[in-house]
C-alpha cells in the first residue's frame, strides 16, 4: 500500500474534509479523493462516512487510520534518524597527508577549516604514500593530499591540483657542509634522515644512494615525524629533508641552513577524493581551505 495515499487518508481524517486536506497537503482535491477511494478499495471497506459538512471515520476506518498514523510517524522518525546520522557522519572529515613529515604544513588549512566551520571534526593522519593509498582505497580516508601523478592514475578519483613540492636538504647551523658546493658523496658522509624509503618521495633519495660506494643505508634514519627529525638534526651532524616553502620561513632559518644541493625536481601535488557518491559539505569546505592554504606554498609549522 502506498505511503503517500496513507498520508492523504490521515490528512482527511484530521481535517474532517477532503477539500481542507487537499489544501493542507498542497495537492488537488481529486488526488485526495482518488487516494481515499483506492485505499478503501484495497481494504474492501469504507473508511469515511460522507455528509454535507465533511467526513467522519467509520468504526473500521478509525482503527485503520489510527494504526496508519502510527506507521507514518514511525517512518518519519526513521527518516529523521537516518538524516541525523548522515549529518553527524558528514561532520567527521578523515584527511590523509603523505608523507607524514608534511602533516605540520597542513596547519593553516586546518585552522581555516575549523575556524570557519567549528562543527567539523577533523581526523588527520599522516602516513607513507603506499600506506596512505591503501587507507584511501579502502574508504578509511575522505581526502588524501599527496603526489599528483599516482593519485590521478587511480580509478574513481578526482584531484584538485596543488602547488608543486620542492624538497631541500637541511642541516643545523654551523654544519660542516654549509656554504659549500655539496655532492652526493658529501651527503653520504653524514647520517641522513628521511620520512620514508618507498613511493614518489623516496625516489630521489634512492637515486642518490645508488651513486655512493659501499652500503649507503648504514647511516640512514627513517623518521616520519618532522619535529622528531628536526630535533635530531639540530643536535647532530645529520642531514634531513625539508619542503622549500617552509625552508624559506624565518622560523626555520633561525635554527637551520639549507644545503646547496637539489634533492629533486618539483613534485606536482594534489588533494584526491572519490568521484562517486554524494560529497559532504565538510569535504567541500576542506577542498577550499587547502587551495587557499596549500602545504607546499607559504607553509609554516605551528
Amino acid at each position: 500500500m502506498n505511503l503517500t495515499k496513507l498520508r492523504y487518508v490521515v490528512a482527511v481524517d484530521r481535517q474532517s474534509a477532503i477539500t481542507a486536506a487537499a489544501r493542507a497537503l498542497n495537492v488537488t482535491q481529486s488526488a485526495v479523493t482518488k487516494a481515499v477511494a483506492d485505499v478503501e478499495q484495497d481494504l474492501g471497506t469504507a473508511l469515511f462516512e460522507r455528509h454535507a459538512r465533511g467526513v467522519t471515520a467509520t468504526a473500521a476506518g478509525r482503527e485503520f487510520i489510527d494504526r496508519a498514523a502510527r506507521i507514518l510517524a514511525d517512518m518519519d522518525q526513521l527518516v529523521a534518524d537516518v538524516d541525523a546520522g548522515r549529518e553527524s557522519r558528514e561532520q567527521v572529515l578523515r584527511i590523509g597527508i603523505s608523507s607524514s613529515s608534511l602533516e605540520g604544513l597542513m596547519s593553516r588549512a586546518i585552522w581555516a577549516l575549523v575556524g570557519a566551520h567549528p562543527e567539523v571534526r577533523v581526523q588527520m593522519r599522516g602516513a607513507p604514500f603506499e600506506t596512505a593509498m591503501q587507507l584511501f582505497r579502502q574508504g578509511d580516508l575522505d581526502a588524501l593530499v599527496g603526489p599528483a601523478r599516482p593519485l590521478m592514475a587511480e580509478t574513481g578519483v578526482r584531484c584538485d591540483p596543488l602547488p608543486a613540492l620542492v624538497a631541500q636538504f637541511y642541516v643545523r647551523r654551523g654544519h660542516p657542509l654549509v656554504g659549500k658546493d655539496v655532492t652526493a658523496t658529501d651527503v653520504a658522509n653524514f647520517p641522513l634522515i628521511v620520512p620514508e624509503m618507498t613511493g614518489p618521495y623516496a625516489d630521489p633519495i634512492q637515486d642518490l644512494m645508488q651513486k655512493v660506494d659501499g652500503d649507503p643505508a648504514r647511516r640512514l634514519h627513517i623518521m616520519e615525524d618532522f619535529t622528531m627529525a628536526a630535533g635530531v638534526i639540530e643536535r647532530s651532524e645529520a642531514i634531513g629533508v625539508v619542503v622549500d616553502s617552509y625552508a624559506r620561513s624565518r622560523q626555520f632559518r633561525s635554527r637551520f641552513d639549507v644545503l646547496d644541493y637539489g634533492v629533486q625536481e618539483p613534485l606536482p601535488m594534489a588533494v584526491a577524493y572519490r568521484s562517486s557518491g554524494r560529497q559532504s559539505r565538510a569535504l567541500g569546505w576542506f577542498r577550499k581551505a587547502v587551495q587557499a592554504f596549500p602545504p607546499t606554498s607559504g607553509a609554516q609549522m605551528p
